[in-house]
């Protein structure tokens, strides 16, 4: 077929958007095609639709029963779909159709470390460093694994390995400067400005918008308005866009929908479970902090960023979480269903530690979702953390984060965000049938023993002395906030915002703060 063959040359450019319209056309005159789906499966993926890539993938896997790839590639979409546990039958079926491949290898490591099993991710990328030397993407995985498990010192040693074995990426370059501590070989960052000054590279490209935004965070000592010239110079390549009046709609409707009638008419809905911690609030507010302290007490444990409720929203209103369809499509929903939808979701907190009386679930956008949290589980723990409006968002706005984040594309419209944001918790307070308890970081900061005490009381556990010392915990951590998290609570970021002051006052003035 000639169509897709076009397609995958498209695909192979990186042009996602033209090569989905070609496999849309091949696909629908032969829907059963393994080369289409499995096509389609990558370009959903990286476009974000982890669901329309799920789908796709499956399809393919039916019918490419013996391409390694295929299953390695469903594996990794599995993941992004959190069904780890499926994630790693897939990784291991890759690996059984193609032993030697050091690309399933390390997919099957992936695996492995989402599933918080780092010695057998371990094992996986180097038995396929073994197989491939010069396997740049085993290098990467085993150096962030490292990264996550607060061993920065041995994630250094592994990138100057792959730079010796003569690995030259993008991406080495962004985690050399990402993991040195300060300490950047001036070199490797002169390098990286003139890889990213070259009038010749791709706008559009992640992976030197990532890289721009680790030159800029080394630049801000030396030059601020340089580094600001590389915060700013590629977020396109990051985020689309964001359409602000569509989530002022969205915000109205969720404030018309949820009323105290709403909550009076579904109480029934509610398991007695006090397991679930969830701890929210906008990015770089200090959530993993907080996620962090508890999760070192004794009877506690973590499950991270859990999207369980965000993929079940997608799923009811087809990837439009908010609009009107999925108001509609909510009315349908039967009592069983929801509290089948609480059941599996305990069943989840317990597959990793069974023995935890409270387990952590730190996805900061779950207060979009408390409607449903606090209907569900209304003995649970319900945590907001809030920082300093100009100090969260100059920091949400000096760190690369993925598409759903798009609201981060430009200051005005973050600053704008974050005002909705304000406005849907000032609605949650005055509806919800729970408290949700109010955590400041600035509190926590400068008297950390004793807001801490407050904290583990809320929750209904015995104080814990380890939740002092959390930083000396070999958990893995995965989000923005992994070497802070190592380190022992400290006041260096309070009023962070007036470095950048001469730089942001777009985001100052959307805060009303200029």
């Amino acid at each position: 077929m000639a169509t897709i063959d076009r397609a995958l040359e498209l695909l192979d450019q990186g042009n996602f958007s033209g090569a989905h319209d070609m496999l849309l056309d091949v696909h629908d005159a032969h829907p059963t095609d393994a080369r289409a789906n499995f096509a389609l499966g990558v370009v959903y993926s990286q476009f974000g639709r982890k669901r329309h890539a799920l789908k796709h993938l499956e399809a393919a896997a039916k019918v490419a029963k013996k391409k390694s790839v295929v299953f390695s590639k469903l594996a990794e979409v599995l993941m992004e779909n959190l069904r780890n546990e499926d994630a790693l039958e897939a990784a291991r079926k890759g690996v059984s159709l193609d032993p030697k491949s050091a690309i399933a290898l390390v997919i099957l490591g992936k695996c492995y470390g989402a599933l918080k099993r780092p010695v057998m991710a371990k094992t996986n990328f180097e038995a396929a460093l073994l197989l491939d030397p010069k396997a740049q993407d085993a290098y990467l995985e085993l150096a962030r694994l490292e990264a996550t498990l607060g061993d920065f010192e041995r994630a250094r040693e592994i990138l100057a390995n792959a730079r010796n074995a003569g690995v030259t990426s993008v991406e080495l370059l962004t985690l050399e400067l990402d993991y040195s501590a300060g300490a950047v070989d001036a070199e490797r960052l002169k390098l990286s400005k003139q890889i990213l000054d070259n009038p010749q590279s791709n706008p559009a490209d992640k992976s030197l918008a990532e890289l721009s935004f680790e030159v800029a965070k080394h630049l801000e000592k030396a030059d601020m308005g340089e580094a600001f010239r590389y915060y700013e110079s590629r977020r396109r390549a990051l985020y689309a866009g964001f359409d602000l009046e569509s989530r002022k709609q969205q915000i109205d409707l969720y404030k018309s929908f949820f009323t105290e009638q709403f909550f009076s008419q579904f109480q029934s809905l509610g398991l007695a479970s006090e397991k679930p911690v969830f701890i929210f609030g906008m990015p770089r507010s200090g959530t993993t902090l907080v996620e962090q302290i508890v999760a070192a007490h004794r009877d506690a444990a973590t499950i991270g960023e859990c999207p369980y409720f965000v993929f079940w929203q997608e799923a009811l209103s087809g990837d439009e979480r908010f609009s009107p369809r999925f108001f509609n499509a909510l009315g349908s929903v039967k009592e069983k269903d929801f509290k089948k939808l609480g059941k599996d979701y305990l069943k989840l907190l317990s597959k990793d530690d069974k023995n935890a009386l409270r387990v952590v679930d730190k996805m900061p956008h779950n207060f979009d979702m408390l409607w449903l949290l606090t209907l569900l589980f209304p003995k649970a723990s319900f945590i907001h953390v809030k920082r300093d409006p100009a100090d969260t968002c100059s920091s949400i706005y000096t760190n690369p984060f993925n598409s759903w984040h798009s609201y981060n594309v430009d200051q005005k419209t973050l600053g704008q965000y974050y005002g909705f944001y304000e406005d849907l918790m000032s609605h949650w307070q005055s509806v919800l049938p729970v408290e949700n308890y109010q955590l400041e970081y600035e509190k926590l900061v400068t008297d950390q023993e004793a807001e801490s005490r407050k904290l583990i009381e809320y929750i209904g556990l015995d104080w814990d002395p380890a939740c002092l010392t959390f930083f000396e915990s070999e958990e893995q951590v995965t989000t923005a906030s992994k070497m802070q998290v190592r380190q022992p609570v400290n006041t260096s970021s309070l009023g962070r915002w007036k470095r950048y002051e001469n730089h942001i006052q777009p985001l100052l003035e959307a805060l009303g703060k200029a």
